[in-house]
This record gives structure tokens, C-alpha cells and sequence, in this order.
């Protein structure tokens, strides 16, 4: 059933058709003309009526409420038990975006066709504009809430050096406070800094992922967090910045109404530039999808992007996730004798931006220059079995082998890196050679039997980069030459209740980098080492965790490293419904993959022993919504590859670092 939309009579016209033309100042109308004007008052009238009784007609065509349905109660129950998603959550999928890769051949949800609701148009500033009606489109919502409060102890490993001194308290790091740290206050000078070793905090997050469905086949989706990771009380009405000529934004000293920051009696809504480093709302992804059943999909927008494990791209996914691949991307997705063939053509970075005037709010931005652009092609083939299909195999002993093969090629011919003006005018452009490209292969598999899912990811990462400079043009002709592999195998018995898994992964490090944090330059070649000329340390994507300490938090992400994770996880409780209640423990052994990256000249970088307790409730209609609760303790014992150089005088004496977590949430 279609409603149709009749389009608004044009004011101006009817005035010229209604009115003689002696009353609106011109010349007496023939009679031609009176036979005119009563024609289109006819038609006139005729087309405002039909437009009046539009909204009803629909209704007048519909069956009776008791009319029988088109098909048995049988093929209803079989559809219905289709659109049921009782997935695993220990298995994976290969996906480019959400929904995965698949899932545009099932619509999520569709409204009947005897539930058609009216609604009004969106507002108009033409007060002349009348509302029009039509279907009502499809509006789900999900997302999550959390809240985790998290304890730091030691985390510098007692060292005072980049990158570990970012885990210092600050009252450590900075000068002695004015009035001492003692038990009783001084008037002189301080000599002395505040002890400590340990970091608290808690921060929060509510992410909503809504879907608008104007059909089945067309829809619009998006992610919005609000009050991302904004830490609990870091915006008391005590707190307030103020702009200065010529200086910036300053703290105030002092707020009206609250002339003390001891005297903080509330929280203010975070405000980028007034009173925290990014606004209360953030709009990570906007993205529409268009399906022909006959053809395939088209994506098109920013959008998360994610294929196999996660370690080139990962969607940041789970209650627990932090970072994304967020990609601006025209994609196009169909299917040829089951196999899943995507292309994609990703904005990856337009380089310097131009404004019409930076003082026009009404304006908006465009590419300066396209020869600063950095293009990136995606071409990914992905077989992935039906989930239906697939528990129907696994239940009756069979085997399921999914797989893909991903392949990114991006290139950038000039750099505008070195412009640092915000809105620059004609004479600070700049821009510098760069001749960078890069060919990045990515092969992923994942095999299941019974309770056994053996899953592996491979990336390489091949190319060249003429000028590494941003301000001047050298000769550096870098090579780059990375490798990543990572393994995951997991045996689930006792009806699924107990998980043994081993966890491995490599990543290949570059012996002419001193370091292997990601906060220090990868790109800063020493000149020195057997690895002159090639950039050979490759980075994992931050949001694929094997740890809670070592690479979560002080590395940043697994890089130029070899791990091996055993571990194991019991579910005291777990229920078809989603209810679960375990818990688990894992050792994370860490090896640099080069000896001169480690800060202590030593490939060996410690062993970690992380340990959980989990808990989610079975609220909701899906199988993941609820509520959720899990605690996290961890210890991380530093070997020498952590510590000082060989050479240092004075070596530091290394600490144990330990954290405990406490995360709090709720996914619909």
C-alpha cells in the first residue's frame, strides 16, 4: 500500500486564477477569460478535496481486522524463529561496518502494513507550508551505559623517563607544594614533593546507536556518546575557563557564586572551551545503507569499520571498548555464489581545508588543495556461513570455516603537515613531498568444530615514503616492511561453561627505534642500527586488548612485541536467556621482537597475571541486554627489558605495577 504525498497549491497562482484581473489592476477580462477562470476553479476545487480526503482513503482500502492472513500460522512461526539471534558471544565475524557483513539481506525490523502511523512533516520556516502525512518510519535503539572506576598503582614501574612518567601522580611530579605535605603545614619553603604511587579515577560513557528505516531497504544509522569517557567530577560549577586577548582561554581563579573550589557544590555540563576538552555530546558515525535484493548494498558516510580480530581495523565494540576505526567511505557490498565481494573508496584525510571567511559561522569548509589528499581503495572478499545455518552444523558435529581476504592501497603525493594555522590565508600555505604509499594485505580464517574456534589474522604492510620532513624535502626514501599475526584458540566444554584458550600474536619491531610505546616517534630512525632506511614496527589496533596493564595501558597497544596468553574462565551460571556469572584468569608473557627497541636493552618485558570476575543479567529482548558487572585485578611483574639501559650509572630499581577495575553497565 502506498500514501501518496500531493504537492502544496502554489499561493501566487491561485491568486492569479481566483481574482479578476479589473481587481487586481489591469485590463477587463474577455469572456474567454471568465471561461478560463471557471475551468481552473473547477479543477481547483476538485484537486483541494482530493487532498483533504487523501489521508483517509488508505484507510478505507484496508482488509478487515478479522480478514484471515495471507499465509499459515506455520511459515509465521519459521520467519519469526529466522530473525532470532542467539549467536555465540565468544564467536567472530568478519565485518566492514554495523550491521556485519551479511546482515542486509534480513531487514531488523519492519513495520506491518496494518500498523502505517501518520506524522507530520519536518518544520518548515514557510508559515505557508502545511504539514504532510505518510507512513511512519522504523525508529530502533541501542547502545549501552557505563561507568568504571579504576585504581593505578605504580604504573610508572618507578621510572621517571617518557613514556612511564605519564604515570606519575602529579603532585609527585610537580614542585613541593606551598604549605607542605606533612601532618602539620609549613609558612617556608618546600624542598620536598608529596609522595605517592597511585592513580584513581572513574569515568563514564552512554553510547546510543539509533536506526531510522524508512523501508526495508533503505536506512540511516548512526552513533552518538554522550559524555564520552568523561571522568566523574571533572566539571564542578567551581571550574571555569575565561578568554584573554593575546593569551587564550585561562582558569579562572574565581567563579560568581562559587568563590572557593572547596565550596563546589555541583557538576556543570562539560563544555568544549569552557570548562573540558570536548563537548557533553559526540557524533562518531552517521551512515546511510541502501539495498537492492537484486544487486547488493550501498554504504555511504562516516561509518566504523572492522574485519576479522580487529588488528588492522576494529569498530570498538563491547562494553568495554574505548578506540574505533571510523572511516568516511562510499562502499558497495553484493554477493556472487556466496562469497561476499566489498569495494570501497575511503576519504582518508582531505590535508589542509579552506573557509570563505573564518568569521562567517554560516560558511562552510572545502579541500584547499587535492594534491595533499591521501587516498585509500578497500577491496575485501569474506565468506562467512549463515549464523542459522551455522549452529545447525555445529550441533550436528559438523564444521564451519569461515574466511577473507582484505587488501587496503592508499597513497599521498604532497603533505600540507607543516601549515599550523587554523583558517590560513594564501601565504601560509605551504606544502612539502611526500611520494608515501602503501599496499596492505590482510588475511583472516576462522574454523569451528563442537566447542573448538581456532581464529587467526594476518596483516602486512608494504610501500614507501620518499620525505618523512613536514617543513623541507629529504631524500629519505623509507621503506616499509611490517608484519602482524595474531591467534586465538579457545575449547569450550561442560556445556560451554569452561573456556580454555591460548592467545598469541607477533608483531614485528624496527631495531633503529628506541622504544615501543606508541606515544614516542616510530618514524624518528636513529640512523644507527641494521634497520637504516626501512620502517619496519608494526602497531596492533589499540582496541585489541591481551592485557590490562603492560599493553593496554603504558604501551598503548601491542607493538614490535611476541605475547603468549593462556589462560581459562568458568561460568558458574550461565543460561540460554544471557544470564552469566563466572569467572576467569589469564598470564600474558611479553617478548620484544627486537632487543635494542626494549627500553633495557632485553627482550624479555615481564609476565602479567590478570584475573575477573563477570556478571550479566538476562533483562531484554536480546541476548546481550542487561545489566552488567565486572571487577579486574591485575599485576604486572617487569623484567629487565623495562628497566634501564646497560650503560646508565645509576639503573632504577623496578616497581610492580597493579590496577583494579570496577566496570558498572547496561547494554540494550
Amino acid at each position: 500500500m502506498t500514501t501518496r504525498r500531493h504537492r502544496r497549491p502554489d499561493v501566487a497562482l491561485m491568486e492569479r486564477a481566483w481574482y479578476p484581473r479589473a481587481a487586481q489592476g489591469g485590463p477587463t477580462s474577455s469572456a474567454f477569460e471568465v471561461m478560463m477562470r471557471s475551468f481552473t476553479r473547477f479543477w481547483l476545487v476538485l484537486g483541494l478535496a482530493t487532498a483533504w480526503l487523501a489521508p483517509a482513503l488508505p484507510a478505507l482500502a484496508q482488509p478487515p481486522t478479522d480478514a484471515p492472513d495471507a499465509f499459515d500460522e506455520d511459515e509465521e512461526d519459521d520467519e519469526a524463529d529466522d530473525d532470532e539471534e542467539d549467536e555465540d558471544p565468544g564467536l567472530r565475524a568478519p565485518s566492514l561496518g554495523m550491521p556485519e557483513v551479511g546482515d542486509w539481506s534480513e531487514p531488523e525490523e519492519t513495520p506491518s502494513e496494518g500498523t502505517l502511523l501518520q506524522r507530520a512533516a519536518p518544520p518548515s520556516g514557510d508559515p505557508t507550508r502545511p504539514d504532510w502525512r505518510g507512513p511512519q518510519t522504523a525508529f530502533t535503539l541501542h547502545g549501552y551505559f557505563r561507568v568504571r572506576g579504576e585504581l593505578w598503582d605504580q604504573f610508572n614501574l618507578g621510572r621517571t623517563d617518557s613514556p612511564f612518567d605519564l604515570f606519575r601522580p602529579a603532585s609527585v611530579a610537580a614542585a613541593a607544594p606551598s604549605g607542605g605535605c606533612g601532618d602539620s603545614p609549613t609558612s617556608g619553603p618546600e624542598t620536598e614533593a608529596c609522595e605517592g604511587k597511585r592513580i584513581r579515577f572513574a569515568n563514564t560513557r552512554l553510547r546510543l546507536q539509533p536506526t531510522l528505516s524508512l523501508s526495508e531497504d533503505v536506512r540511516v544509522r548512526m552513533t552518538v556518546d554522550v559524555f564520552d569517557n568523561m571522568v566523574l567530577g571533572s566539571t564542578p560549577d567551581g571550574y571555569a575557563y575565561r578568554y584573554e586577548p593575546g593569551t587564550g582561554f585561562v582558569r579562572s581563579d574565581r567563579v560568581p557564586g562559587v568563590p572557593l573550589d572547596s565550596f563546589t557544590t555541583g557538576q556543570n555540563p562539560p563544555q568544549d572551551y569552557r570548562n573540558s576538552f570536548r563537548d557533553s555530546i559526540y557524533v562518531r558515525h552517521a551512515w546511510a545503507e541502501v539495498t537492492n535484493r537484486g544487486l547488493g548494498q550501498l554504504r555511504f558516510g562516516r561509518m566504523p569499520s572492522h574485519w576479522g580480530l580487529g588488528l588492522l581495523a576494529h569498530d570498538g565494540s563491547g562494553i568495554d571498548g574505548d578506540f574505533s576505526t571510523d572511516a568516511d567511505r562510499i562502499m558497495g557490498i553484493t554477493r556472487i555464489a556466496g562469497i561476499y565481494v566489498i569495494a570501497a573508496y575511503d576519504f582518508a584525510s582531505k590535508g589542509i581545508l579552506r573557509q570563505f571567511s573564518p568569521y562567517d559561522v554560516r560558511g562552510f569548509a572545502y579541500d584547499a588543495s587535492p594534491l595533499d589528499d591521501v587516498r585509500q581503495f578497500v577491496f575485501a572478499l569474506a565468506r562467512r556461513t549463515d549464523p542459522e545455518e551455522a549452529r545447525n552444523r555445529l550441533q550436528r558435529g559438523s564444521w564451519v570455516l569461515d574466511g577473507g581476504f582484505y587488501f587496503v592501497y592508499r597513497h599521498q603525493f604532497l603533505s600540507s603537515a607543516g601549515v599550523t594555522n587554523a583558517y590560513p590565508s594564501q601565504a601560509d600555505f605551504r606544502f612539502v613531498r611526500r611520494d608515501a604509499r602503501a599496499f596492505i594485505p590482510d588475511l583472516w580464517l576462522q574454523f569451528r568444530w563442537g566447542g573448538l574456534r581456532l581464529e587467526a589474522e594476518a596483516v602486512y604492510v608494504g610501500g614507501r615514503v620518499a620525505n618523512i620532513q613536514n617543513d623541507s624535502y629529504r631524500q629519505d626514501n623509507l621503506k616499509i616492511r611490517q608484519f602482524g599475526f595474531a591467534f586465538e584458540g579457545e575449547y569450550r566444554l561442560l556445556n560451554d561453561k569452561l573456556s580454555i584458550r591460548l592467545y598469541t600474536g607477533y608483531a614485528t619491531g624496527d631495531p633503529d627505534i628506541d622504544g615501543l610505546s606508541d606515544r614516542q616517534g616510530i618514524l624518528a630512525q636513529q640512523g644507527t642500527g641494521r634497520g637504516i632506511n626501512t620502517a619496519s614496527h608494526f602497531q596492533f589496533h589499540p582496541n585489541y586488548r591481551v592485557d590490562l596493564i603492560l599493553w593496554r595501558y603504558i604501551m598503548g597497544r601491542v607493538a614490535g612485541a611476541w605475547y603468549l596468553r593462556p589462560g581459562a574462565s568458568y561460568d558458574i551460571i550461565r543460561s540460554p536467556f544471557g544470564q552469566l556469572f563466572g569467572l576467569g584468569v589469564d598470564v600474558i608473557y611479553s617478548r620484544a621482537a627486537e632487543e635494542v627497541q626494549a627500553y633495557g636493552a632485553d627482550p624479555n618485558l615481564g609476565i602479567e597475571i590478570d584475573a575477573s570476575l563477570y556478571y550479566r543479567s538476562e533483562d531484554g529482548p536480546d541476548l546481550f541486554d542487561g545489566f552488567y558487572a565486572q571487577f579486574n585485578y591485575g599485576v604486572l611483574f617487569p623484567f629487565r627489558g623495562l628497566g634501564s639501559a646497560p650503560n646508565v650509572t645509576e639503573p632504577v630499581s623496578l616497581k610492580n605495577a597493579q590496577v583494579l577495575r570496577l566496570i558498572l553497565g547496561v547494554q540494550f
